[in-house]
Order: C-alpha cells, then sequence, then structure tokens
C-alpha cells in the first residue's frame, strides 16, 4: 500500500481520551473503543499544517473561499449534493451542532425522536435542551437492522414530536440506509412536520456492495426540511481539530441555528481545522480509498475469527462505518461480566448499554487499526472466554436470573443482625424483598419511608418485609435496632447480581426517561443538576476518588421489588429502570395477593 496503515501508535501519556480512559495504556493492548483510529494522519493534512504552523499567524479566523469550494467540492463528488455556499455553517464538532439544531428547531418541552440503540449523545444533547426523548427501537430482524415504519409513523403524528434524529450510517449498527428506507422516513417526517436531524459524520466509511444515498437528494421538498451534519473528523481521523460542516438549505433554520451557536459562545473553529478540512478534501481521497479496504479486511477478520471460535456470537453485517457492532447475548455472560471479562483480559471496547437498552448484551469493536493489534485482541478474547468455560466446566455455570412471576427464588442466603447466612425458606408468610441501595444514600432513605407506609396493608396480606441494603453488617446493624423489618447487609452486591439487579448503565440512562426529569421539561432541565442526590450520585460516579476503581462502588444502583410466597415462588416482581421508576404501592399489594 501506499501509505502506512499497519504501524501501531503509542498514544499513552499524549491526553488520548480513547487510551487514557483505560487502566493499561500500552500499544500491546490497544484500545478498541471510541471512534477515533490507530492510523497515521494523511501526509497532505500533516504537511499542510506543518506549512500553516511555519508560515502563517496564528489568530483567529474564518472560513476562506478555499474552505467552501472544498467543502462543496467533496459533498458533490462523493455524495452526488450541490450545495450552495450559504448552507454552510461550521460548529466545533457534529455533536455540537446537534444541540444546536435542537435548540434551532424544536421548543422547550418539545420531543425528539431517536432511533436506538443509538449514539449516546443524542440523548444528551435532547435533555439538556429541556427536551423529551421519544425512543423508536430498531428492529433487529435475525443480525439486520430495520426501521419500525409503523412506531415511527405513530411517533411523528404526536403533536408536541417536532424532529427526528437521525443517523447515516447508523451508528452502532453500522447499516446505511437504502434509498428506499431513506424515502419512507423522509415521507413521515414531511407529513407530520418533523424535522431531520441527519448525523452523516460516517457518510464516507462505505463497505464494499453498499452504496450511500444522502436523504437531503431525494427531492426539493425535504431540503427545507433537513440539517446534514458532516464532518472530515471520521473519514481522516481529525475529531481533535473539532472541525463540521453543517449543511442547512433552509435559510430560516439557518439562521436560528448561528444565532443559538453565537448564543452558546461558539466562537468558529481554530485555524488548524480549516487548513485540515481544505488538505483533506482536497488532496486524501487516494488514502481514503486504502482504508477502505483495510477497514473492509478487518472486519471479514474479526468476522471469520468469531465464527470459526465462537459461533454464538452474532457479528452484525458493517455496512458502513469503522466500528463492528457484536450480538454477545448467547456466550452465557451477562453485560455486566461481559464487562469484566474483557477488561480483565486488556480488551477495551465499547460496552453495547452505553447506546442505551436496547444495546445491553451488545459490544462494539473499531477496526481502525493495525490487523496485529485485531489479531493480539481476538486470542486475548479467546483466551479469556475458554478459562471462563473450562471454569464452568468445573464448578458449574455461575447462577443469575432476572425474577418474573412464576419463578422460584433460589438460593437466598443473607447476613444480617439476626445472623450470618441465614436463608430464606418456605413458611406460611410472602416476602417482599426490596433491593436498596447504600444505607446512607437518598434512595434508600425514601424507599424505607415508603416501606415504613407500605407495613399495615402488608401486615394484613401476611406479608414480611427484608430490605437489602449494599452496605457492611456493621453499619447496617445500628440501624436495624429502629426498624421494624429486616435489613439485609450486602456490601459485595451478591444477591443483586444473582437476581440481575444491576445498575444503570450510564449517568444519561439513570434518569433519560425518568418522571422526575419530565416534569422539569419545558421549563429548565438544569434545575434537576441542583438536586443535591442527584449531584452526589454524580460526583461519585465522574469522579471517583483516587487510586483504583472499587468493584463495590455502584452509585449508579437501581432499586427492584420482588413478591415471593410462601412457597418461594415470585408472584410479583418490579426492576426500576430510572431512579425515580418506583411501582405503585397498590401494584405490589395486587403482586402479594398473586393477582
Amino acid at each position: 500500500m501506499k501509505y502506512d496503515f499497519e504501524s501501531i501508535p503509542d498514544r499513552s501519556g499524549t491526553g488520548s481520551m480513547k487510551w487514557d480512559n483505560h487502566k493499561v495504556t500500552d500499544p500491546a493492548y490497544v484500545p478498541l473503543s471510541t471512534a477515533d483510529m490507530e492510523f497515521p494522519t494523511a501526509p497532505p493534512i500533516r504537511q499542510a499544517l506543518s506549512d500553516l504552523a511555519e508560515n502563517r499567524i496564528l489568530g483567529y479566523a474564518r472560513p476562506t473561499p478555499a474552505y467552501f469550494e472544498a467543502v462543496q467540492g467533496w459533498m458533490k463528488r462523493r455524495h452526488s449534493f450541490d450545495v450552495n455556499k450559504e448552507w454552510i455553517i461550521t460548529t466545533p464538532g457534529v455533536v455540537d451542532a446537534l444541540a444546536i439544531l435542537v435548540e434551532a428547531t424544536t421548543k422547550p418541552g418539545d420531543g425528539v425522536i431517536i432511533l436506538t440503540p443509538a449514539y449516546y449523545p443524542f440523548e444528551l444533547s435532547v435533555m439538556a435542551k429541556s427536551r423529551k426523548v421519544i425512543h423508536s427501537t430498531l428492529i433487529d430482524n435475525d443480525g439486520h437492522y430495520e426501521i419500525d415504519f409503523a412506531d415511527l409513523e405513530a411517533k411523528a403524528r404526536k403533536k408536541n414530536v417536532t424532529a427526528l434524529m437521525f443517523c447515516n450510517p447508523h451508528n452502532p449498527t453500522g447499516r446505511v440506509w437504502t434509498r428506499e428506507e431513506l424515502g419512507r422516513v423522509a415521507s413521515i417526517c414531511l407529513r407530520h412536520g418533523v424535522f431531520i436531524i441527519d448525523d452523516e459524520i460516517h457518510n464516507d466509511i462505505i463497505m464494499p456492495g453498499y452504496t450511500h444515498t444522502l436523504m437531503a437528494t431525494l427531492g426539493e421538498k425535504i431540503l427545507d426540511h433537513i440539517a446534514v451534519c458532516t464532518a472530515p473528523s471520521k473519514t481522516f481521523n481529525l475529531a481533535g481539530l473539532q472541525c463540521s460542516n453543517i449543511i442547512i438549505p433552509n435559510a430560516a433554520i439557518r439562521a436560528r441555528a448561528l444565532s443559538c451557536s453565537l448564543i452558546n459562545m461558539n466562537q468558529g473553529l481554530n485555524i488548524f481545522a480549516y487548513e485540515a478540512c481544505i488538505a483533506a478534501y482536497t488532496q486524501c481521497e487516494d488514502w481514503l480509498e486504502e482504508m477502505l479496504t483495510v477497514i473492509h479486511d478487518n472486519a471479514e477478520y474479526v468476522k471469520d475469527y468469531l465464527n470459526e471460535h465462537f459461533p454464538q456470537i452474532k457479528v452484525i453485517p458493517l455496512e458502513g462505518t469503522y466500528l463492528l457492532w457484536l450480538d454477545m447475548r448467547q456466550t452465557g455472560l451477562t453485560h455486566k461480566e461481559m464487562k469484566r471479562l474483557l477488561e480483565e483480559n486488556h480488551l477495551y471496547l465499547d460496552n453495547g448499554e452505553m447506546f442505551g437498552d436496547a444495546g445491553r448484551g451488545y459490544q462494539r469493536i473499531n477496526l481502525a487499526c493495525a490487523r496485529l493489534s485485531l489479531e493480539r485482541a481476538m486470542e486475548r478474547f479467546r483466551s479469556g472466554m475458554e478459562a471462563v468455560y473450562a471454569r464452568w466446566e468445573t464448578e458449574g455455570r455461575p447462577y443469575h436470573k432476572t425474577l418474573i412471576p412464576g419463578d422460584k427464588l433460589e438460593h437466598f442466603v443473607y447476613d444480617s443482625a439476626q445472623g450470618m447466612d441465614r436463608a430464606l425458606t418456605p413458611s406460611d408468610k410472602s416476602t417482599l424483598l426490596i433491593f436498596g441501595t447504600t444505607l446512607d444514600s437518598p434512595v434508600t432513605k425514601a424507599l424505607l419511608t415508603l416501606t415504613r407506609g407500605m407495613l399495615p396493608g402488608l401486615k394484613r396480606l401476611n406479608c414480611r418485609v427484608k430490605f437489602l441494603i449494599q452496605s457492611h453488617l456493621d453499619q447496617v446493624a445500628p440501624a436495624q435496632a429502629g426498624c421494624p423489618f429486616e435489613l439485609i447487609a450486602d456490601p459485595h452486591s451478591r444477591l443483586y447480581d444473582l437476581y440481575n439487579v444491576f445498575e444503570a448503565d450510564g449517568v444519561m440512562n439513570i434518569i433519560g426517561d425518568d418522571k422526575l426529569v419530565h416534569l422539569l421539561m419545558g421549563r429548565d432541565v438544569k434545575k434537576f443538576l441542583r438536586i443535591d442526590a442527584f449531584s452526589q450520585m454524580i460526583s461519585t460516579y465522574l469522579d471517583p476518588a483516587d487510586g483504583p476503581a472499587d468493584p463495590d462502588n455502584r452509585p449508579l444502583q437501581l432499586p427492584a421489588f420482588v413478591c415471593v410466597d410462601g412457597d418461594l415462588t415470585v408472584t410479583y416482581s418490579h426492576y426500576c429502570s430510572t431512579l425515580s421508576g418506583l411501582p405503585n404501592p397498590a401494584d405490589i399489594l395486587k403482586g402479594i395477593k398473586g393477582n
């Protein structure tokens, strides 16, 4: 090849987000997570930046005619899109553009549709502007993702839904939507007055055999109802330069977007961003063509390797992007166990749950690296999985089960002030199990108050309560003296893991569809950030104490409620999906009665 796609860089200690986010940073363990490349920058871009640094004053900069011509030429050659110069505005990244466009095209309290699983900043950009996230889940048709058009139309026709955040090629599934699919999406949005925020950041990275179509090229009608978000950042690995080219044909929307950008204090791009974009779009197409063959070959290698050694892992066909989507749900490991296995073997991928509930049980692997890095990663994965399966052969497969009505409760052995290694056994009483958090957390305090209020009704139903707390017994025991029900100490969350009472998969997941947050939508969602309990949770999650992370520290733990009858058969279960998604006490009481 003309260009270097085989070297393995050492990016440790350089401030790389991708490398420094992990415990071990070493070229032997290249992270295959965050969507930037492990390839050297294309030589024409390096030369252009070097010339600029050596010969130009590094003052404030604005787009030049050469910049506009480069963007227009690229969009015409690569995407058959005739773009007027006036349509183009710049933002320091597509994520910035998403938030600006949400603000420019919707009102506080409006709904914005997101097709899930989805790149997590989509949801953040909607919530940050006090709009409501409306999920429409893609259909996983045996590894081929499809849009649920009936669901999309049902949500688009709602009066308060005013925008769709779209992604083509889709991240994380790798779908390149067909012209027919794009036409159906456009028709639905035009019919119901839904503006399309089209994230096209991966649109240059299309695999052989697939054709990318820009939705904006489907006809004149769509131009007034779409903003096309493009950038050289994924194509040429220039994310650190923060250059995005946002194409908005509608003059009124463009004016509002520029105003929102100014209000958000976006003052334009840095001088290097413009120069890199010009060099990329005018001198680097041959680099891109070679890079695409490397990505395709890497995808084939990973697919073939996993098919040979782990056929239970479904490799979703890669149509676009350099991010391969893997369905790991048939490996026998929960998504938490898979995350732990990967980290123990210095495998740093993107855990699927970060893309929402529809991504739980999947992994996203970055293919933009030297083949040797992938080979090393696959061998470590194979070694780690084989060790797990060998352990299961000798010790038995670990028990873990999401409890639903009709299941038998098994292995419930616990510690409390009443004794160690106590077992829940059949009796003449029903039992309500409540999974809280740590003893001193506001969530646990609220749950304890709720439980005390339910006691009269529980007693009438001959039901006892056992309340689980993620704190040590020496902390829980003193609290037992004033408590009318048994408190269980589970500091290592052993029982939580047995019954899949997981943490939220991220800060946004814990509040994304939360009713408390929605009460604030339309006014000021940032009020939620000023609630002390939420601030404490966020600070614990984002800024842990110095030193290795404590595996028992679960600041995003979600509660759960499980009722079992005297024979330990589950009659009711409720796993909270958000911070305040508590069940109605009446539903709990019905569950105890077996209704």
